[in-house]
Order: C-alpha cells, then sequence, then structure tokens
C-alpha cells in the first residue's frame, strides 16, 4: 500500500479513494496475523464514494481526505462497536461520542476503516485477549507482535493501511512498533487531546504508520485542540512534517545501551550503535551517558498501573467481572494493599523522576536507548516464559517515559539474522517532541 502522502498525491492524478479501500478491504479479508477485529466495509466505501467526489472537484475535505485509518479498540469511534478486547463487557456497544483524536481525524477527512486488536483494556505487552483470541507477528506466526497496539502494528507492517492508532500506557505504541518494523512515537503527555480517564496521564493516544512523515502528517490533525483535554498543550498549529524535516546537526544525543544493569540482545544492541553512526555522520554529538534515576521507576509504575486498572473497574464495573483477563483479575488483586501513603510516595517518586530527566536533558537534546531487552517470545503471553505474565522487571526501557511525560520513539532499523524487525528508541525533554521526529527521520532516511 502507498504511503499516506504517496496516496494524497496519487488523489491529486487518477487514482480514486474508492480503488483505495477496495484494496484496503481485500488486504484486511486476508489477514494471517488477526489484527483487525471489527471492520466497517460499508461505511468505509461510501466515504470513499464521498471523498472521491471531493477529489473529483478540486475540493478535499482535510489533509487526510481519503486516507484510510485503523483504530486501537479501546478508542471510540462513533458507529463502531467497541469491545476493548474484553469479555466482561457488552459485545454490541456502540460509543456515542468521539474520542478527541477520532473527531479530528473526521474533520481531516480520514476514513475510518475499522478497528484493531487489542489485549482486554490494552494490559500487556503482547495482543492476545479474551474476546478475539490472539494476534499474532507479521514476520513470524508463531511470534506475539507485541502489545497493546499490536493489532495496528501488525496491519500497518502487512499493508492494510497507512495510518493507525495506538494508545501508550508502558509502552504499548513503541514495543510493537518495534516487533513489526513500523514507526511508534508515543508523544508528549497532552501534546495529542485523549479523554481523562483512570489511565491518565501516564497513558497517550498517537498515530502509528510505516514512515515519520506519515506520522508528522497525522500529526498535523491529531494535535489540534480539544475542550475534553484540559492539558493540551497551547499555542498555534505545528507543521510536524515540516519539523520533521529539520535534521540533527548541533544536536545533543545520549547514548546508553542499558538501564540499571539491564541491556539488549547483541544484535539489537548493534542495531543502536548504528543508529548513533548515522546521526554522528549527520552532524550530531554522540556521548555515552545513561539517565540517573534517584528511585527505581518500577517502583511508581507498579502502583500506579494497579491502581489504574482498578480504579477502572470501580468506575464501570463490567457486568460479567468473572471474564476479565486473568491477568488483569491478578493486577486488581495487587492494588488492593496500596494504601494513601504509597499512591502519594509514587506521585513524589513520580516528579524526581521527572525533575531528573529534565536536568538530564538540560545536558543532552535526546536519548538513544534501546526499547526492549529482547525480540518478539510466543504468542500467546504476555511476557517470555517463565517469567509471570504481570512482571515488568526485566524490560525497563519503555515504561518510565510514561512516568516522566516524555516524547519517545520506536524507530525500525533493519531486520535480525532471523529476518525479526530491529528497532531503536529516540527521547526528548517533555514537550520537546520534534526533537524525537527530527532524529527518527534521519536514521529512517539513512536505513
Amino acid at each position: 500500500m502507498l504511503s499516506a502522502i504517496e496516496m494524497l498525491a496519487a488523489y491529486r492524478g487518477k487514482t480514486s479513494p474508492v480503488e483505495v479501500i477496495e484494496a484496503s478491504l481485500a488486504a484486511i479479508k486476508s489477514d494471517p496475523t488477526n489484527s483487525w477485529v471489527y471492520v466497517a466495509e460499508a461505511e468505509s466505501l461510501q466515504a470513499a464514494r464521498e471523498s472521491e467526489t471531493r477529489w473529483r472537484r478540486g475540493a478535499p475535505q482535510g489533509v487526510l481526505d481519503g486516507v484510510p485509518v485503523g483504530v486501537k479498540d479501546l478508542l471510540a469511534v462513533t458507529g463502531q462497536k467497541m469491545r476493548r478486547g474484553s469479555l466482561a463487557f457488552p459485545p454490541d456497544y456502540l460509543p456515542v461520542e468521539d474520542a478527541p483524536i477520532i473527531a479530528r481525524l473526521r474533520e481531516a477527512g480520514a476514513i475510518l476503516i475499522g478497528k484493531t486488536a487489542t489485549p482486554d483494556a490494552g494490559c500487556k505487552l503482547d495482543t492476545t485477549s479474551p474476546a478475539h483470541g490472539i494476534t499474532r507477528n507479521p514476520f513470524d506466526l508463531s511470534l506475539t507482535p507485541g502489545g497493546s497496539s499490536g493489532g495496528s502494528a501488525a496491519a500497518l507492517a502487512l499493508g492494510h493501511v497507512p495510518i493507525a492508532l495506538g494508545t501508550d500506557g508502558g509502552g504499548s505504541i513503541r514495543v510493537p512498533a518495534a516487533y513489526c518494523g513500523v514507526y511508534g512515537l508515543k508523544p508528549s503527555t497532552g501534546r495529542i487531546p485523549a479523554p481523562i480517564g483512570p489511565f491518565w496521564p501516564h497513558a497517550v493516544t498517537g498515530p502509528m504508520s510505516r514512515s515519520v512523515l506519515d506520522t508528522a502528517l497525522a500529526w498535523n490533525v491529531a494535535t489540534l485542540p480539544d475542550p475534553r483535554d484540559p492539558y493540551t498543550f497551547p499555542g498555534p498549529p505545528t507543521d510536524w512534517v515540516v519539523e520533521a524535516a529539520r535534521g540533527v546537526a548541533g544536536l545533543r544525543i545520549a547514548f546508553a545501551e542499558t538501564f540499571n544493569g539491564i541491556g539488549a540482545s547483541p544484535e539489537q544492541t548493534a542495531a543502536l550503535h548504528r543508529a548513533a553512526a548515522i546521526l554522528a555522520d549527520a552532524g550530531a554529538s554522540i556521548a555515552l551517558a545513561e539517565p540517573a534515576w534517584p528511585c527505581d521507576p518500577l517502583e511508581p509504575f507498579m502502583v500506579f498501573w494497579r491502581a489504574m486498572y482498578a480504579g477502572s473497574l470501580a468506575i464501570a464495573p463490567p457486568p460479567f467481572p468473572d471474564r476479565i483477563d486473568p491477568v488483569i483479575q491478578r493486577i486488581v488483586a495487587a492494588a488492593g494493599p496500596i494504601t494513601r501513603q504509597d499512591f502519594q510516595n509514587a506521585i513524589q517518586q513520580r516528579d524526581m523522576l521527572s525533575i531528573a530527566m529534565a536536568k538530564f536533558h538540560a545536558q543532552h537534546d535526546l536519548l538513544l536507548c534501546p526499547v526492549m531487552p529482547c525480540q518478539p517470545w510466543a504468542g500467546g503471553r504476555a511476557t517470555p516464559e517463565p517469567l509471570p505474565e504481570d512482571d515488568w522487571s526485566w524490560c525497563p526501557f519503555a515504561y518510565p517515559f510514561n512516568l516522566t511525560r516524555q516524547p519517545a520513539a520506536s524507530v525500525p532499523l533493519g531486520n535480525d539474522a532471523n529476518g525479526l524487525p530491529l528497532g531503536v528508541q529516540l527521547v526528548a525533554a517533555a514537550g520537546q517532541d520534534a526533537l524525537v521526529l527530527r532524529a527518527s527521520k534521519v536514521i529512517e532516511d539513512a536505513n
């Protein structure tokens, strides 16, 4: 499938959005990965016909008119069923209001072609759910695509759509992006408006794609303000496509192979060194430097992770609580002993971590580090054997930046000896999302 930018250029010629949507729907029907859980076929074809009429008149509705987009099934789309990967909620629930990012995409003319798979409530770094079964990695169907946005990542890798939406509360955009060879950028908290709920402020929403510029194009729409998010970044709209092309000359980049003694596989580490060399050749300065955490980030993360799931069930208890994914049941059970003092301590630790990273970025514009310590494992498990499925201690690279609310991206960079994609992570100070896009584009261009 064409990129979104190529697609829009083709629409200015003789290509019709109807042809594109028909091709997308045909590809989805032969999907070997179980990446889609709902497809709005009739509605998408009708939207494509309407888009075709606008393009023929020379009056597209917006910057994404006619571009098919997949939506992770944790985001509300009016008219499309929302299951959340769960058997605990009714299977025919229809949201009555679009999520903020969905509203912006609709306004820009995007065609919301359907819902992509998620584990129950996005609870793990794998995409297996009681409602829809196992979603598989398109590079090896025996392996996980990562999670929790694994359906979106797999659909992108297979070329079903040029843009798909993910959410990220502990790595859920970046991990599947790394494992499926696509680009996944977790925005700074507040950069892309999202509904306030029990997973705020650690879980954010963002477009995923196969290229940095497609993500940047979607950001031109997604980052527009929405009154439902009081933490939305103020200021005039940004042209993220222009920002992404500015290069990295003069930037100071820290390079860390390990966090607290945990490193990545040899091939992943080799990819990090290639990325560092690419950035250096483009004019950045590289220095070995690992964040000095004032406390173990896992401690506050687990407090918030457990409290968030317990809180979400308290706000909207499901009609069938015994059908909740066993991983969530264990998370909620572990939340029982958390005291108010524990929660307050976690807030203070989160603030300490945020201050430490702000000081770190006063010396380094960007951090280059692993996304995960290993390549994908067998599909159907939240963790590699024999780790417990609610254990996060073995993968320290992604979730800290949810605590500190920083932008972080997984950038694809080649493949390992087994043909599986390799990804490297770029992190910037909170609010400095453009720096991540710039460095990502440099790596992509050299790949």
